[in-house]
């Protein structure tokens, strides 16, 4: 049992370092003009820190709709985080699904500089999150 809760933390612990790396690539990408690629990065900066939180609640989820929903449920519906934190999850992924997936679509730098901003404030918070539970 022991074991498995180290590797348990371990597991978290790298979903924070991958988030950490996804949100220096957006930065690093944004700066160089690759917009669509930098909110992709964004997003999956997101994804891991919010993976990481609902992992050290004994929670996981399998797709990305998944744990948008888990997050919903297990983290912003039981007070957990203030709501803002569910809406900047759900607009980073309906951002990175549009550059993505859709040809054409164009985002502002004011858009993805925000994206970015609030990928550093999630990432914070998940970390503050984190730590408080293992």
């Amino acid at each position: 049992m022991k074991e498995e809760n180290e590797s348990i933390k371990i597991r978290i612990n790298e979903e924070l370092e991958v988030a950490k790396r996804r949100l220096e690539a957006a930065k690093l990408l944004f700066e160089k003009g690759m917009i669509d690629d930098a909110v992709n990065r964004a997003y999956y900066s997101f994804f891991h820190a919010a993976k990481a939180m609902l992992n050290v609640l004994g929670y996981d989820a399998k797709t990305h709709s998944g744990l948008i929903s888990e997050f919903g449920l297990r983290i912003i519906k039981t007070n957990f985080l203030d709501k803002k934190f569910g809406q900047y999850l759900r607009r980073a992924y309906e951002m990175r699904e549009s550059s993505d997936y859709e040809i054409g679509v164009v985002f502002s730098g004011d858009e993805v500089r925000t994206l970015i901003k609030n990928a550093e404030e999630f990432l914070k918070k998940a970390q503050e999150f984190v730590e408080k539970r293992l």
